[in-house]
């Protein structure tokens, strides 16, 4: 068998002998009489998930770490609901690009990948229908008793859909992929990619037509870019355009009045999230009474969405998997992990909700309850993309230093909430890349140099997860600097 696993190793460049490895695990297979019924394919991988990551929670990391530690994370469903402070959690149709609006008490979610529009209590949480749609949705808007949806389809269309009769019935072409949009005044606004804006009666009739990209609503006005000069400026509920003009030109950290995505109001300034999606990291502030745009700074990685509550700015990231809370007098700032990819924020029946657009939930939130805290960052190499070295927590207490290797980095965010856990009494940090794949020595390599150059030492424990064993098992070789090594859910050097 160990012959078997060094001809399979990745890093040799020599192809494992397939039949004479699945013929050596038949046969080590039968040696042992099975104790209860086989599961079925389909569900083994959840076994095996399940089963390791018990052996993680109850025996291995506290026989290395010596000392009491919080429970791993389960990223399934009936893992989030015993995370502090989620007060509901809502499946949704499925995973992947997730946009919600809100009308009152009731929460629209229109799941891209399933195409299908959903209705949810605000105040019970229970999904009370799902309405097929077709078309390719990425955008949603509530105004005058209707649902409209942004499509791609047929080279940009807008859907107005009547939630009594449960059906579109009305599709408007915008000329163009949909932009931003928002129902401002007594119409929705919609802007499209060819940098054409209109806005469109309650009847589904264009009633105005210009030049803008939307980028959010504040301080009693709708928020449009131009698209020439890149200068963001005011549009008032009758049309009237450019009252105020904010000076994009200069104050933004890391992008001009075309890196802007999105405005909100907060404190009674307005926050722009600069940076491209989807690597923005910076807000800036502007002050309607003096008229200065400055940079708030950076917060993190990949800002995805912004809306204020409770007296605060909060702020989602799909790439960390955090929930930011800004206070806007302050500027305190306070990192909550979440339990998969944060999208989307919205207000309803007073309650904080979050969509998860992996592993496709939407989580109502109790802020006033104890959220589990992001440990302070000490180390982020983000800028050598696409390598990602996330280090969190402290050293001080004494112990190792954990390394966590997943699979994929920032695996549907259970690593997030694990990270957060034990950077509470250990340096913590996360290893993988942010977009594409790397091959099993090279990922060593890049933890290596990492490591080397941000002065972060030994004793590691490494804690591997699927194919990041192959990695790990690479690192460790000839050190003599590794307290431990616990495995999630191997993936066998080969397979």
């Amino acid at each position: 068998m160990i012959e078997l696993l060094k001809r399979a190793d990745p890093a040799s460049g020599v192809e494992p002998d397939a039949l004479r490895l699945r013929a050596k695990v038949d046969e080590m297979i039968g040696l042992y009489p099975r104790l209860v019924p086989a599961p079925s394919r389909a569900g083994r991988p959840w076994l095996v998930a399940v089963a390791s990551l018990a052996a993680v929670a109850v025996i291995a990391l506290p026989i290395l770490l010596s000392r009491e530690t919080p429970s791993v994370f389960d990223p399934r469903f009936d893992g989030i609901a015993e995370l502090p402070g989620v007060d509901a959690v809502v499946p949704l149709a499925s995973g992947g690009i997730q946009t919600l609006a809100v009308d009152g008490d009731t929460i629209w979610v229109m799941t891209g990948l399933a195409n299908e529009l959903q209705r949810i209590s605000g105040v019970s949480g229970e999904v009370e229908a799902t309405f097929p749609i077709d078309g390719q949705v990425e955008g949603v808007e509530v105004g005058s008793g209707y649902v409209w949806l942004m499509s791609h389809d047929n080279g940009g269309e807008l859907l107005r859909f009547d939630p009594v009769a449960g059906a579109v019935d009305k599709v408007i072409s915008i000329g163009g992929l949909p932009g931003g949009g928002a129902w401002f005044g007594d119409g929705l606004w919609i802007s499209n990619e060819e940098g054409e804006l209109f806005r469109v009666s309650a009847k589904g009739e264009i009633v105005a037509a210009g030049t803008g990209d939307i980028k959010g609503e504040g301080l009693g006005y709708l928020w449009v870019n131009d698209p020439e000069t890149g200068l963001i400026s005011s549009l008032a509920e009758d049309g009237t355009r450019g009252q105020v003009v904010i000076p994009t030109e200069s104050g933004l950290a890391t992008a001009d009045g075309w890196g802007v995505r999105s405005v909100t109001e907060s404190g009674g300034r307005l926050w722009l999230m600069d940076g491209d999606y989807p690597w923005g990291t910076n807000l800036s502030t502007f002050d309607l009474n003096t008229g200065e745009l400055s940079s708030f700074g950076s917060l993190t990685f990949g800002l995805h969405s912004m809306t204020t509550f409770d007296g605060s700015l909060w702020v989602s990231s799909h790439t960390d998997h955090l929930l930011i809370r800004v206070d806007p007098v302050t500027g305190e700032m306070r990192n909550y992990p979440l339990p998969g990819k944060a999208g989307g924020l919205v207000e309803a029946d007073g309650s904080l909700w979050v969509v998860l657009n992996h592993p496709g939930v939407l989580v109502r939130l109790d802020p006033t309850s104890e959220l589990i805290e992001q440990a302070v960052i000490v180390h982020d190499d983000w800028n050598r993309f696409p390598h990602r070295l996330l280090c969190t927590g402290s050293g001080e207490a004494g112990g190792p230093t954990i390394i966590l290797e997943p699979s994929d980095w920032i695996d549907y965010g259970s690593w997030s909430v694990i990270q957060a856990q034990l950077s509470s009494s250990h340096l913590v940090c996360v290893n993988g890349y942010v977009e594409g794949e790397a091959a099993p020595a090279k990922r060593a390599a890049d933890l290596n140099g990492a490591l080397t150059s941000s002065g972060i030492q030994g004793p590691y424990v490494l804690v591997a997860s699927g194919d990041g064993v192959h990695s790990t098992r690479l690192f460790a070789s000839g050190r003599d600097d590794i307290a431990g090594v616990v495995l999630v859910d191997p993936m066998p050097v080969g397979f």
